[in-house]
């Protein structure tokens, strides 16, 4: 089984990494991955594992910071209305209710405003803008918003409000004519650090107007970086490190509150930020107005509080309803037309909510490692709007740049992206970023590419290493959890879990050490793994806790089985699916024309009886990675012969149903058998052929029936009875003839060695009998049990 992706090891200094164990007192892989992700000394390794807050950047070096402050002291002072106008995602949101937050602490005069994603759509808006100067407003702060609009800030200007920018998204060429802007991206602005999110950028501005740094509004700052995917090195781990910690003592009545109605129990950490509350947050303004969410930020009411992180989580799994269906309708829409969906996915539909088609294209890139758009048709407007994610080393917001005259707007960063464009236009703009893109992807770019940090065996694996790697966290973008590569691992026990079955759970042994390991929507592979194969794995490293006991587990990135692999689906009632699954696969079949299951199924194959060369270089075997034995050879130096075209061969599949054993589960009689019943007929030298007959026979001699038959069939052929007018008589004078004279006879004898080595077999037993006709070792473990606890037994528990 291949892997999915480029596994990759990150080169290190042996001789850094002990230097650094002796005199910091860290685990040795901790003192590795530390210098994998750029520390080079002692002070670089002590800021990283102990981020202090005495280490963010003065925020007088934004540029505009000076004059944004001036104009707000002076809005406190004449004491004017100002209104926060935010954005709708958790950033936006989280940003807001910063600002909101701060002004209130400082007992101004302070509202907010956060475009409806369905009506208004990203950003800043002529009406919005509008409707603040009716209200009062004579100051409009941005947040996470706002540095593309050029003709909105002309707009707010003629209008006579003063507009402050704050962004962290790609500038454009032209930056918009406000009365301060504060991007640390912008053009002239010599900030240290270029990657805090929406959210940063606005506590950077309260820590200037408070001169202080508020640490009280650093759990907002923690959910808006996290949930945005900003990079989580220099400032930004230092701001989610303690934003963690603040939002730990619980004292932010609405996060508290939501934490506990999405079930987080132990302490919050940045994955339960981007993958629990992030995603209900989010969920607000991707189904409805995301001010439900803002709420949640601002308030100090319990009561309120609950009753809207109920109304969160109830929306997050209407999210995640649609996300599943949008997913698999975009699936079928690309694999359907993979050829115009090879360098860029665009994937448009009438009716798809614009508020979740971003994960669906993050699902996508998961799925097709390509950049991703997914749009959503509106049919009144004809506007198709949408969403964009890119995969490492393709700048997302570069491409659009580049294709922009088929867009209204566009705005976003290197990673991902939203769009508004004419439904005309959705075919020439996919035309036009597949040229763009083919031109600068290489084909290896198209398969993903992971970097694995460590090796590790199973026996180093506990709960103090796991411990110890905690240190590195908080975890995110640019600072990844740890990926590992287990190799030393055989497959235990394998299951398929999960509400949608889409989750494979393992346990991974060595020896006497074992590791559970699981993988979210991987369930694809169970079929592609035989229990107790030789696996490597990479993935994370985490602390499951179950009925309060806790233990290590992986979480699987991805695997691969380094060795040929046995199927043993002998007597697998589930055959016709089993079939399907493999015509999926780079797969042939051989079988018997005539059999049961042959003449049910249509694909390549190729029948025992024109099994030569000819046939073989006809069908172009070596295209194929996996061979899969319907029905079992007549005799054994059939599939022999079978095998020397097959020494390229991955996986085998040995497939035959219950109909395939009942002439191999026939013993051969011995000399015995045809002496006994030989005897007993010459009392009565003619009979007829009958069920009565053979009764009594069987009753005389002790032979079943089917044994019976087979006797007088050979008996008959060597000339020792034969057949006239519906009766068989014994010959007086036989002619003294060999039983292997017989075809009959060797035909069952073959037949009879088939059953023992191919049929009724036990897995051990077929392996063995097959390695030794490849001429290599088996090597490997076994399955759960033997395939076949008796020769009365053809049932086979499915993996």
């Amino acid at each position: 089984m291949h892997a999915r992706m480029r596994w990759q090891q990150q080169s290190y200094d042996p001789q850094w990494t002990e230097q650094f164990v002796d005199r910091l007192q860290i685990h040795p892989i901790v003192a590795q991955i530390l210098h994998q992700r750029g520390c080079q000394t002692v002070e670089e390794v002590e800021d990283f594992l102990a981020p202090s807050l005495d280490r963010l950047y003065d925020p007088y070096l934004l540029k505009g910071m000076e004059c944004a402050i001036t104009r707000i002291r002076q809005a406190i002072e004449h004491k004017e209305k100002i209104i926060i106008y935010g954005d709708y995602d958790a950033d936006g949101v989280s940003s807001t209710g910063l600002m909101v937050r701060l002004f209130r602490l400082l007992d101004v005069d302070v509202d907010y405003y956060i475009p409806n994603r369905f009506l208004e759509g990203y950003g800043l808006h002529k009406e919005a803008l509008s409707e603040c100067h009716q209200k009062g407003a004579r100051l409009i702060i941005t947040v996470d918003t706002g540095i593309s609009a050029v003709e909105e800030a002309n707009y707010a200007r003629s209008l006579g409000l003063d507009l402050i920018i704050t962004d962290h998204h790609e500038p454009p060429a032209i930056i918009p004519d406000a009365y301060a802007v504060i991007n640390p991206k912008q053009p002239g602005c010599t900030y240290p650090f270029k990657k805090l999110a929406g959210v940063g950028v606005a506590f950077k501005l309260a820590t200037a107007l408070l001169e202080r740094v508020p640490e009280e509004l650093l759990d907002m700052v923690a959910v808006g970086t996290i949930a945005d995917l900003v990079p989580l090195v220099g400032e930004n781990r230092i701001l989610a490190t303690w934003g963690l910690q603040q939002l730990n003592k619980k004292k932010h009545v609405g996060l508290h509150v939501l934490a506990k109605v999405a079930g987080i129990e132990e302490a919050i950490t940045s994955h339960h930020v981007g993958y629990v509350l992030g995603p209900r947050i989010n969920a607000c303004g991707r189904l409805q107005s995301a001010t439900q969410a803002a709420e949640l930020m601002i308030t100090e009411d319990g009561s309120k509080a609950n009753q809207i992180a109920e109304s969160l989580q109830e929306l997050n799994q209407e999210r995640q309803n649609l996300v599943r269906q949008i997913v698999l309708e975009a699936t079928e829409e690309i694999e359907s037309n993979l050829e115009s969906h090879h360098h860029f996915i665009v994937v448009a539909k009438s009716g798809w909510n614009v508020g979740v088609v971003g994960i669906v294209a993050s699902r996508l890139v998961e799925a097709f490692h390509r950049p991703t758009i997914v749009l959503g048709i509106d049919e009144e407007t004809g506007l198709a709007k949408g969403s964009a994610r890119s995969i490492p080393g393709f700048d997302l917001y570069q491409a659009l740049t580049q294709v922009k005259q088929h867009l209204l707007n566009f705005g976003g960063h290197t990673m991902a992206a939203g769009m508004t464009l004419e439904q005309s236009e959705i075919q020439a703009f996919h035309q036009s970023l597949a040229e763009y893109t083919r031109e600068r992807l290489k084909p290896e770019d198209r398969i993903p590419l992971v970097d694995v940090d460590a090796e590790l065996s199973i026996r180093d694996i506990d709960l103090h290493f796991i411990e110890q790697l905690d240190r590195l966290a908080p975890f995110g973008v640019d600072n990844p959890t740890p990926r590992f590569q287990v190799n030393d691992a055989t497959i235990a026990n394998l299951q398929v879990i999960g509400a949608y079955k889409d989750t494979i759970k393992l346990s991974l042994q060595n020896e006497k050490h074992r590791l559970e390991a699981i993988g979210f929507r991987k369930a694809e592979l169970a079929e592609q793994m035989t229990p107790h194969a030789q696996v490597e794995v990479i993935g994370e490293l985490q602390v499951n806790e179950w009925n309060g006991r806790k233990s290590p587990q992986l979480l699987i990135h991805d695997m691969k089985i380094p060795h040929r692999q046995v199927f043993d689906w002998r007597g697998n009632r589930m055959i016709k699916r089993q079939l399907e699954s493999l015509h999926k696969e780079s797969c042939i079949l051989i079988g018997s024309a005539n059999s049961y299951y042959w003449k049910k199924w249509v694909g390549e194959k190729i029948d025992w009886q024109e099994l030569d060369q000819e046939s073989v270089e006809d069908k172009e075997w070596l295209l194929f990675s996996a061979v899969a034995y319907v029905d079992p050879p007549e005799r054994l130096d059939q599939f022999s012969k079978s095998l020397t075209y097959l020494s390229h061969v991955e996986r085998f599949y040995f497939l035959y149903g219950d109909q395939s054993f009942e002439q191999a589960l026939l013993p051969a009689p011995t000399r015995d058998h045809f002496k006994l019943l030989y005897q007993t007929i010459l009392s009565q030298p003619s009979f007829p052929f009958e069920h009565r007959i053979m009764q009594s026979l069987e009753k005389r001699t002790g032979l079943s029936i089917k044994l019976i038959r087979l006797i007088f069939q050979v008996f008959e052929e060597l000339g020792f009875i034969e057949r006239k007018a519906g009766l068989f008589h014994v010959v007086s004078e036989p002619p003294k003839r060999s039983l292997h004279d017989s075809s009959i006879y060797l035909q069952h004898l073959n037949r009879e060695k088939v059953g023992e080595r191919l049929i009724y077999s036990s897995y051990q037993e077929l392996c063995k009998y097959l390695f030794s006709l490849l001429q290599e070792e088996f090597l490997y473990g076994f399955q759960d049990k033997d395939s076949r606890d008796s020769r009365l037994s053809y049932t086979r528990r499915s993996i």
